[in-house]
C-alpha cells in the first residue's frame, strides 16, 4: 500500500460492502441438549461436512427436540438461520417435507417441497423452499430454479449451505450463497409475521413435523446456528462466499449444533463456546 514519507499514510477509499457474514465478539451461549425422538436421529460420521459426524435422519419421523427452546420464536424482530443439508434421496416423501418446527401455534416452520402443499419431494422436479407460520398458513416460498447461478430443483448426492434471514422486515432465502426469488407470498406474509405468537407447548424439533410422517429424511445436516440478528447486509444479492470451516458462538448466537460425536449417538449438544 502506498504511503507518504512524511504526511503519514495516504487516505484510501474505503472498500464498498459485500455480502459477508456478519460476526460479533465471542462469547458463550445457554447449554442446552437436544435429543432424539424415540431413538431416531443419530449422529453419522460416514457423511459429514465439517467435524466428525452430522445427523442422520434416516427416516420420515426422525427428529431431535428440546423442551423449552422458544429461542425460534422471534416475534418480528431480524434473525437468521443457516444450516448444511445433504438430501440422500427423493422418494417416500409426503406433500411438505419439513425440517424444522416450532410446535407452538403461530410458530415458525421450514420445509422444502415441490409446491406449496401439494407435490413434495416424491414427485419429479421438487424445486420450493417455503416458510409457514404452524398451524396458522404458508406464508413464502423460494423457487430453486432461479438465481444468478446454482440454478435447479434439490437434487441428492450434494451438500447444500442453507440460509433463511429477515433483515429490517425483509426477509430472503439463500442455496449455496444464491439468492432465490420469491414464488409466491400468502396473506400476511413472512416480513410481518409475529413469530412469537404462539400458545401450548415451546418444543423444538428439528427433522420432521412432531413424528408425522411427512418428516424431511432421509438427509443430513450438519451446522445449524440460529441468530437473534442478521448475518448478511445486503438482502437483494447473492453472498460473497460459503463457510470455509465450523461455525463458532459469537454475540449473535443463540442455538449452534455442530452435530459432532461418535458414530450412532442420539444427544446433540448446544455449542457453548
Amino acid at each position: 500500500m502506498p504511503f507518504a514519507s512524511r504526511g503519514g499514510f495516504l487516505t484510501q477509499p474505503a472498500a464498498a460492502a459485500g455480502n459477508t457474514r456478519r460476526t460479533g465478539t465471542a462469547s458463550t451461549n445457554s447449554s442446552e441438549t437436544w435429543t432424539a425422538v424415540s431413538g431416531g436421529a443419530e449422529t453419522d460420521t460416514s457423511i459429514k461436512k465439517y467435524g466428525t459426524a452430522s445427523m442422520n435422519l434416516a427416516l420420515q419421523s426422525d427428529e431431535i427436540a428440546s423442551s423449552g427452546a422458544d429461542f425460534l420464536a422471534f416475534g418480528t424482530g431480524d434473525f437468521c438461520v443457516e444450516w448444511w443439508m445433504y438430501i440422500d434421496s427423493l422418494t417416500g416423501h409426503g406433500a411438505s417435507c419439513d425440517l424444522l418446527a416450532l410446535n407452538q401455534t403461530g410458530g415458525m416452520n421450514l420445509r422444502i417441497a415441490r409446491k406449496k402443499n401439494t407435490d413434495g419431494l416424491s414427485s419429479a422436479n421438487p424445486k420450493y423452499f417455503h416458510v409457514a407460520q404452524r398451524g396458522i398458513k404458508d406464508m413464502e416460498a423460494w423457487d430453486m430454479t432461479t438465481g444468478s447461478s446454482d440454478t435447479g430443483n434439490w437434487t441428492t448426492g450434494t451438500w447444500y449451505y442453507c440460509v433463511l434471514q429477515r433483515k429490517s422486515a425483509d426477509t430472503a432465502f439463500w442455496r449455496n450463497g444464491v439468492l432465490k426469488s420469491i414464488s409466491h407470498a400468502n396473506s400476511g406474509g413472512v416480513d410481518t409475521v409475529d413469530f412469537a405468537s404462539n400458545s401450548g407447548s415451546s418444543t423444538v424439533y428439528i427433522g420432521s413435523q412432531t413424528g408425522a410422517s411427512n418428516g424431511v429424511g432421509p438427509v443430513h445436516i450438519d451446522e445449524m446456528c440460529f441468530s437473534n440478528s442478521w448475518r448478511y447486509p445486503d438482502n437483494t444479492s447473492d453472498l460473497d462466499s460459503l463457510p470455509s470451516g465450523a461455525f463458532t458462538v459469537d454475540q449473535y448466537t443463540t442455538q449452534l449444533l455442530h452435530m459432532d460425536g461418535s458414530n450412532g449417538g442420539t444427544s446433540f449438544a448446544n455449542a457453548t463456546s
